[in-house]
């Protein structure tokens, strides 16, 4: 049975903080090269999109592992 609650994988934001992102939300994921340095790009829908310091090959590796469950 599946949870209603969402369920988020942890990232790395650009500044290299921790995030969360839902993995409900994501669409796709792609790669920008920004001042040489691979960066990942995170898209939720045609008008929504972030870039985010994990590379593609780390988002892949986060949403392939186990989900961070939020809420009771």
């Amino acid at each position: 049975m599946l949870s209603e609650k969402p369920r988020f994988i942890e990232l790395m934001a650009i500044n290299g903080e921790p995030m969360l992102v839902n993995l409900a939300s994501v669409r796709s994921v792609s790669a920008i090269n920004l001042a040489g340095a691979e960066m990942g790009v995170i898209v939720f829908d045609k008008d929504h999109e972030v870039v985010v310091g994990s590379t593609v090959a780390q988002v892949i590796k986060a949403i392939a592992g186990p989900p961070i469950m939020m809420g009771d």
